[in-house]
């Protein structure tokens, strides 16, 4: 078969998507069913001849046998899951004109008659500098019938002297059972509200957030609103790639795309934390289950049996503080991929029980955790099997075969996903993450499935709780170092024909092409386990204030504010002589008392000269609450967005040839960063 002719396929798929981007993109609802069409015809040319030429022609008893049909299996399952994805993504829902009209009729009755909301938020060993951001800011709600509560689940009293000083609500409970469940029940039982709001401890809430929530319940039938998650920090995916401001957080998949498909197929699920719930249907379905440790599932479940909905409200409303260091963000996965798949166990998951429709069993099957986990690690062994033991992937198959029959399935996998998320959503550099995830939480699914319930509870560590030092995940490391070794060794040794173990010659370059798609992606996943440090203890918001630098003989400096956090300011003064290092100034801000505070660096430009304000002494009292107000509760975005594709590369090249901290951080000194 002549190259042209084998890549044809290919290159029509290519065109094809090429075409609707340009001509309508994803949110015209007759180009999402185009690409479902699409993906549908490349599937129904595919499988017949992968059962017919390259399955059925081999007997399962044997080894090889076996190892193919097994993964034809695979292959079928990664499919579907496609392909229901596809459809899922034919519906996409926004409920922000609801949530204006809700408010609006809200806002149109007396406020003495607003619902009365109870925020929870739950904690356990969170330190003060986190809790101190979400109490603050829950406070500072812009509504007028609502309680803060503080549930304590660690006992701490000074956490309790805290609360008494700024106004919220303190519990504490006897007995510490069933986790963040039994903690919420406990509240539950000693509040009254109509509406519960549930903030995890290191969220803090927009000033209107109530406001764009608690509407949109005047639909009887919606038991929770649910709201995505949003972090003022630099998740580590982000910070140990070096591409920490050119590259969104890794749940923004999720919340900004698939969320609001799952919104529309009535099938979104309550995500733990930035959501409201309605008192009546928590009290009709008993309270937050507590058989799993993901609770949050099994509430939406529980409350869809009763009758209720979920609906999902797209819109920036809290901010939060993504796991900090590798280890928590482990931790943080570990509990989840446990809990969903607890959920397949119970009577109240997905599986079992009357009162849930088909599309949402299948939409909270946990297939994520049961089948892709694993079977990403299997594709990662598939050309060293080959090229190690002679172990096929398929019978009888030449490379240009391959290239006119199965490549098409992965480049509409790799097409869809650019057409959807765009450069959120680059196949190669996600694969890097999700690998190294996958080899974290591979003991996990399996233990999990034998053992479901065996695992205990696990606190998130946050804040002051994580470290600062810099750490390897040496078994990841050297299980895909091993990887690695064993994919380029596999296809070297098979190059030259005198110690070639495979027998099917012609399958050389297709091998080749998938050791290369591994190597990359393990490439990164090996970076990954390389931790980056965090430095600040406080995250810059960027701003634009327009302040003054007063000094103590009462000299004064105009000064252009261009970052602010709890900790500091950088911005640009007209002369940077004027404000030397170790000066000591007080900076004026346009609301607020003026913050003492000391000059740490001065870099001089054209023109201008910019400069570095360290607060001296730390804030305390009502300046630093007034900071916190400012800074997390009035839709700052501080969030990083995806940036060019040759941006992302230089920054994962800088990454991949070891470009040191020290070098960096003298680097940003030089910018003024």
């Amino acid at each position: 078969m002549p190259l042209l002719e084998a890549v044809a396929p290919v290159l029509l798929i290519v065109a094809v998507f090429l075409l609707l981007s340009e001509t309508a993109g994803p949110r015209k609802p007759w180009a999402r069913w185009a690409v479902l069409i699409v993906a549908t015809v490349v599937v129904a040319r595919y499988l017949p001849w992968r059962f017919t030429e390259t399955v059925a022609t081999r007997s399962i008893l044997t080894v090889n046998g076996a190892w193919i049909w097994f993964l034809f299996a695979i292959e079928c399952i990664y499919i579907a899951d496609l392909l229901k994805i596809l459809l899922v993504r034919t519906r996409i829902v926004d409920r922000s004109a609801e949530a204006d009209e809700a408010e609006a009729r809200l806002k149109a009755r007396p406020r003495a008659d607003w619902p009365k909301v109870d925020v929870l938020i739950p904690t356990y060993n969170e330190p003060l500098d986190v809790l101190e951001r979400s109490i603050i800011g829950a406070l500072n709600l812009d509504y007028p019938n609502f309680e803060v509560w503080v549930l304590d689940d660690g006992d701490r009293d000074w956490l309790r002297d805290f609360c008494a000083e700024n106004g919220a609500r303190y519990l504490r409970r006897p007995e510490h059972k069933h986790a963040k469940a039994g903690n919420i029940n406990n509240a539950l039982a000693q509040t009254d509200g109509d509406f519960v709001a549930v903030l995890d401890a290191d969220f803090v809430p927009y000033r209107w957030f109530l406001n764009r929530t608690v509407g949109l319940f005047d639909d009887q039938s919606i038991g929770i609103v649910q709201t995505p998650q949003h972090f003022f920090n630099r998740d580590p995916v982000q910070r140990n790639l070096w591409i920490a401001d050119r590259w969104p957080d890794e749940q923004r998949l999720f919340f900004d795309h698939l969320a609001p498909s799952l919104d529309a197929w009535d099938s979104m699920f309550c995500c733990g934390s930035c959501a409201v719930m309605r008192r009546a249907a928590l009290d009709a379905i008993g309270g937050v289950p507590t058989q799993s440790i993901t609770e949050d599932i099994l509430t939406t479940l529980e409350m869809f049996r009763a009758g209720y909905r979920t609906r999902y409200l797209n819109e920036r409303l809290t901010i939060g503080l993504a796991a900090e260091s590798l280890e928590a963000f482990y931790v943080q996965r570990q509990r989840w991929c446990q809990g969903g798949i607890q959920t397949l166990f119970l009577r109240a998951g997905p599986l079992f029980g009357t009162g849930i429709s088909l599309i949402q069993r299948i939409l909270l099957f946990p297939i994520y955790w049961v089948f892709h986990i694993p079977a990403r690690l299997i594709v990662l062994l598939v050309p060293i099997m080959y090229f190690w033991f002679g172990l096929e992937p398929l019978d009888n198959a030449r490379g240009f075969e391959i290239l006119y029959w199965q490549l098409p399935i992965l480049f509409t996998g790799w097409a869809a996903t650019l057409f959807y998320f765009g450069r959120n959503g680059l196949p190669i550099l996600n694969d890097g993450p999700a690998i190294l995830v996958s080899l974290r939480l591979a003991p996990v699914v399996l233990s999990s499935l034998v053992r479901p319930f065996g695992r205990p509870f696990q606190v998130t560590p946050k804040g002051s709780l994580t470290t600062e030092d810099a750490a390897v995940s040496t078994v990841e490391a050297v299980i895909i170092t091993t990887l690695i070794l064993l994919s380029l060794g596999g296809l070297w040794i098979n190059i030259p024909s005198d110690t070639r173990i495979i027998e099917n010659d012609s399958f050389l370059l297709i091998g080749g092409f998938w050791t290369g798609l591994n190597v990359v992606t393990l490439s990164l996943a090996l970076l990954l386990c390389f931790e980056n440090p965090v430095r600040r203890l406080q995250e810059r918001f960027p701003i634009r204030l327009e302040a003054r630098l007063s000094g103590k003989q009462g000299e004064a400096v105009e000064i252009r504010v261009e970052d602010l956090s709890l900790s500091g300011a950088s911005g640009r003064v007209g002369d940077g002589r004027r404000v030397s290092v170790g000066s000591e100034w007080d900076l004026q801000l346009p609301d607020g008392p003026p913050v003492p505070g000391r000059v740490a660096r001065v870099v001089e430009g054209e023109g201008d000269a910019r400069i570095g304000f360290d607060f001296v002494p730390v804030l305390k009292g009502k300046r630093r609450k007034q900071m916190i107000r400012y800074l997390y509760t009035t839709g700052i975005d501080n969030a990083a967005h995806a940036g060019q594709t040759a941006s992302l590369l230089t920054g994962l090249l800088r990454r991949l040839f070891g470009e040191s901290s020290a070098s960096r951080d003298r680097l940003m000194r030089k910018k003024g960063g």
